[in-house]
């Protein structure tokens, strides 16, 4: 075994022996079901390819996402497993290695050694928040972002150091592979230039400059024509981002604090049910390196950037109104994280005796085996709150009872299982938190006409449609109901 492929090979091994076993989870029903279950005909065969650059990534009139190549995965997927969620799952397991490997194979590149890129990579690895991108098929968006950012992160680097034009093609390559991805790679353009200007010691030539960043702006350029052709909604202006940004702001303390202190897990976060003294705690504990002076200023900065950059785009909500209630979800944090990472590769040990020094070195080596240790635990005590539609939805109520959508989607996955009062409850919490909860109202009608209650099941899907005109499930459940009543109208 090459010592050079060892870091890699032990990478692999960590990564399998936690993962593995999500292949044996089923789906979640939060999105997935939307991407594909509900698209079986367009996934499941390859020669709909076309189809999935020129619609939106939930193949409907009425979203705001165009991500190409998460849908060409899925669609790979489905040639492997079919509908069955397995190929799915494993196909996340090997993009969160890859992505681990990646952010080894940058931390050496930027000459941090080779122990320390190592614990980095599996602490990254191991993390308990990253569970979702990994257990949740539709965290897939920001795993498979982070493999084309980190690749055009470490060509960019390559062609800083050596101008080569077939660097300055990959990076380009691989910044289009990831705008076609996600839209957060919107923003990488402006981390490389913050990078240029304050962290590389080569210059390049104007002209090579001049090509990037054409380069650079050609891309965004075909990514905004083509989800223009696709997707008629734009972000909803100016006014709308900075209220989306601002009413979500305390996510930006609430993900520093998951980073270091990973104990208040949620699937579906709202603010209101989210302890923010991890974050300050976080906070405190970040202010204490800074100033002992433990980090090099220009990583801190860096790291900064790049965790803000990353999650600014999680605060675009294009519907605000019906997902007031979400702060962050968990996988949005994944690229975001990779720059605390950053941050901290530059960390830097006390220097007071040769003795003092070495005794310094083994407790560090033992207290970061005792953190991965634990970030391993936590993460795999996580997992099986991902495992089917019903321990997902239990979850997310259990750590955020006070959101309207995951008591409609508890209400809803009781439902399936025939356990309808307990749906019933659901559904009444639901709207009791949020009178304009869509889908509710539909959702109590059915138990309803279920139960033969017509009288009780009429007045909620007139209710439902007050909120919701148009909705197809409800006006197809009323026709029923006047079909039962013998009203047809």
């Amino acid at each position: 075994m090459s010592p050079k492929r060892l870091p890699f090979y032990i990478i692999i091994i960590v990564g399998l022996l936690l993962y593995l076993g999500t292949v044996f989870f089923d789906f979640s029903y939060l999105d997935d079901q939307s991407l594909i279950l509900e698209n079986q005909f367009i996934i499941g065969n390859l020669s709909n390819i076309g189809q999935i650059f020129t619609e939106d990534a939930f193949f409907s009139d009425k979203n705001f996402y165009y991500r190409p190549l998460l849908n060409l995965s899925l669609m790979l997927d489905a040639q492997v497993s079919g509908f069955h969620a397995w190929g799915y799952h494993l196909t996340n397991v090997f993009i969160h290695i890859l992505v681990a490997s990646l952010l080894f194979a940058l931390l050496k590149r930027l000459k941090v050694s080779e122990k320390r890129s190592l614990f980095l990579s599996l602490f990254f690895l191991v993390h308990p928040v990253l569970v979702q991108a990994v257990a949740w098929i539709p965290g897939r968006n920001d795993s498979l972002l982070a493999v084309f950012v980190l690749a055009t992160f470490l060509f960019f680097l390559k062609f800083l150091e050596k101008s080569r034009p077939k660097d300055y093609v990959w990076c380009l390559i691989f910044f289009l592979l990831a705008i076609f991805t996600k839209e957060a790679a919107i923003v990488i353009p402006f981390l490389l230039g913050f990078y240029y200007l304050f962290l590389n010691e080569k210059k390049i030539s104007v002209q090579d400059k001049a090509m990037f960043f054409l380069g650079a702006g050609a891309v965004i350029f075909l990514w905004y024509v083509m989800r223009s052709l696709a997707i008629d909604q734009g972000i909803g202006g100016l006014k709308q981002v900075y209220i989306s940004i601002l009413e979500n702001s305390p996510a930006l303390i609430v993900g520093f604090g998951k980073f270091f202190l990973p104990f208040n897990l949620a699937i579906m976060p709202v603010l209101r049910d989210v302890n923010i003294y991890y974050g300050l705690s976080a906070v405190v504990l970040f202010l204490i390196f800074v100033f002992t002076k433990r980090l090099a200023k220009k990583w801190i900065a860096f790291g900064l950037v790049w965790f803000i950059l990353f999650m600014l785009p999680a605060f675009v909500n294009p519907n605000p109104v019906d997902f007031y209630y979400l702060l962050l979800l968990e996988h949005r944090l994944y690229l975001p994280f990779i720059g605390l990472i950053l941050m901290f590769s530059s960390f830097k040990l006390p220097e007071r005796g040769l003795a003092r020094k070495i005794l310094i070195e083994k407790a560090s080596v033992c207290l970061g085996a005792l953190v991965l240790i634990l970030f391993l635990v936590l993460a795999a005590l996580h997992l099986p709150n991902y495992q089917n539609r019903i321990t997902f939805w239990e979850f997310a109520v259990q750590k955020s009872p006070t959101s309207p959508l995951a008591n409609r989607n508890l209400g809803a996955m009781y439902y399936f299982d025939n356990r309808t009062e307990e749906a019933r409850q659901h559904f009444l919490k639901a709207l009791e938190l949020n009178p304009l909860e869509v889908m509710a109202h539909n959702n109590l009608a059915v138990i309803y006409l279920d139960e033969g209650q017509l009288d009780e099941a009429e007045a909620e899907l007139k209710a439902e449609l007050e909120i919701n005109p148009g909705y197809d499930k409800a006006l197809n459940n009323l026709q029923r109901l006047y079909i039962l009543k013998n009203e047809v109208r």
